[in-house]
């Protein structure tokens, strides 16, 4: 399936446990709400951005956000919950996707999964740098990847998204730029 259109989602339906149960996407960081500028982001490549959020659905709404929570029958199973939800939502042929404690994604980065995805429109891409993969930044094929997720809650008997992913078909794509990837997940972190 070719890449003829896009729809963007932020991962923010996580727990926060380390960051002392608070929701990561609402605190501030650089004086803004942590999901601004990722949706700013996301939305300069795609036009509009939902939000995956079980809680807070307010404030989220009350950003500007459509938000979609897990659904019941798939919830509890980590960030693959959420990419459900999402894949479920997305009205295109591809879902772009970013966790929402990563604050300093680019522009930039994203459209290195895009152009990954012109060319191998049915794998699932998703960035990888210095530090490792990072699996939740990724661009994946909404129906062949909604159909095959929902078979893998049923035989899967741990939910880790890079098992998901390897059993679809993936590709990394590298990005150089670790500055990008800072993973905000405690208070010290928080700028």
């Amino acid at each position: 399936m070719a890449l003829t259109s896009l729809s963007s989602a932020v991962l923010a339906g996580g727990k926060g446990i380390r960051m002392g149960g608070q929701d990561k996407g609402l605190l501030l960081f650089q004086n803004e709400p942590m999901i601004m500028p990722i949706a700013r982001a996301l939305k300069s490549i795609s036009g509009s951005v939902f939000v995956n959020a079980n809680r807070h659905v307010e404030e989220y709404l009350a950003l500007g956000f459509e938000v979609v929570s897990d659904h019941q029958a798939y919830s509890e199973k980590g960030p693959l919950s959420g990419l459900l939800a999402c894949l479920m939502r997305a009205d295109s042929s591809h879902l772009l996707v970013s966790p929402c404690d990563t604050p300093c994604i680019t522009e930039r980065a994203f459209m290195a999964l895009i152009e990954a995805s012109r060319i191998s429109p049915d794998k699932i891409h998703y960035l990888a740098g210095e530090s490792g993969n990072q699996p939740l930044h990724a661009i994946l094929p909404v129906q062949s990847a909604l159909d095959k997720l929902k078979g893998f809650f049923d035989e899967a008997e741990k939910y880790n998204v890079m098992a998901f992913y390897e059993m679809f078909g993936c590709k990394s794509v590298f990005w150089d730029k670790e500055n990008d990837f800072l993973n905000v997940n405690t208070q010290d972190s928080l700028l």
